[in-house]
């Protein structure tokens, strides 16, 4: 009887803590929160402006005829920056209702420089006169912040689809140091530098997702997503400074502008980058196409992944 008496209250006391659960019972606040990790493939960086202006002055008229001809007046080249990224995405979403999510995420920051030389020999009436030009490009994406809503669809058991987009926010630097010797025929050296550093800190991005996910159980499931991206750059703000054999410098605060010239020493029009306080006119140089450089972040990625609950 004791025994019966102890079990009947045993099981009381059960009942009392087990929280019984209800089909239209709310999930906890926190079981809203997902945290999604993706990587994948994707196309290359644009870069834009930048790229453009070196792969200009490697590859003008006058450096090609020389090159196909084999005359030896050329040697070495301006190569481009780099275009190969890591493509993947870390995002924390948060899902106000079954159907409507949002979520903030970012990738790692990128970093692309290089430095290389090309020499070009003039043979004038009073001797040879050689010049070589030396770049070194460098432009840092620090860590991109996208937000994102999402409208979602059942498709079958366990299996839904996501659509959704949003704002991305960019902070990007673009510097370009420019060193140029020349050698005139009585065999005396000359040299300027120009170095240029110009930056923007806030830019608005686009972005679209399709995101495909299988859920495993209540807290992981498996992702496989494609991502659009819509990103151009403008605006950049910086300082110019020169510097020369005797000494002589200056300095020009301003903004970086993409534009084409007549350069003397080679003979062509090529694409360059320059900072200006104000848009340039009448310059020496025949400047055409004048307009606010571009830094190009856009593209695609197809990712796979996980998403976890975090409760």
């Amino acid at each position: 009887m004791r025994a019966k008496s102890r079990l009947f209250i045993l099981s009381a006391l059960c009942l009392l803590l087990i929280r019984p659960c209800h089909a239209g019972e709310k999930k906890p606040f926190w079981s809203r929160f997902s945290l999604k990790v993706t990587a994948g493939l994707g196309s290359d960086l644009p870069i834009g402006d930048v790229n453009d202006c070196l792969a200009s002055f490697n590859n003008n008229e006058v450096f090609e005829a020389h090159r196909e001809v084999g005359t030896g007046r050329v040697v070495g080249e301006i190569k481009t920056l780099d275009t190969g990224i890591f493509h993947g995405e870390a995002e924390l979403r948060f899902d106000l209702t079954p159907r409507i999510s949002f979520g903030i995420a970012t990738s790692i920051p990128i970093r692309k420089r290089n430095e290389s030389a090309v020499t070009y020999t003039i043979l004038g009436w009073a001797g040879p006169q050689v010049m070589t030009w030396t770049f070194r490009p460098d432009i840092k994406i620090s860590y991109p912040i996208r937000l994102s809503a999402y409208y979602t669809l059942p498709l079958i058991r366990s299996l839904s689809i996501s659509i959704g987009g949003g704002l991305g926010f960019y902070s990007a630097k673009i510097s370009q140091f420019l060193r140029f010797d020349k050698i005139s025929p009585i065999g005396k050296l000359s040299w300027s530098t120009w170095d240029q550093v110009a930056e923007r800190n806030l830019a608005l991005g686009f972005h679209g997702n399709m995101v495909l996910q299988y859920s495993l159980t209540n807290r992981l499931a498996l992702i496989a997503e494609f991502q659009y991206r819509l990103t151009k750059i403008s605006g950049f703000k910086g300082k110019l400074k020169s510097v020369n054999e005797h000494g002589d410098s200056f300095e020009k605060n301003g903004t970086l502008y993409y534009f084409t010239l007549w350069d003397y020493y080679i003979g062509t029009r090529l694409a360059a980058l320059e900072i200006w306080p104000e848009p340039p006119e009448g310059d020496f140089r025949w400047i055409d196409d004048l307009r606010e450089a571009v830094l190009d972040l856009g593209g695609y990625s197809i990712r796979v992944g996980i998403r976890i609950g975090l409760y």
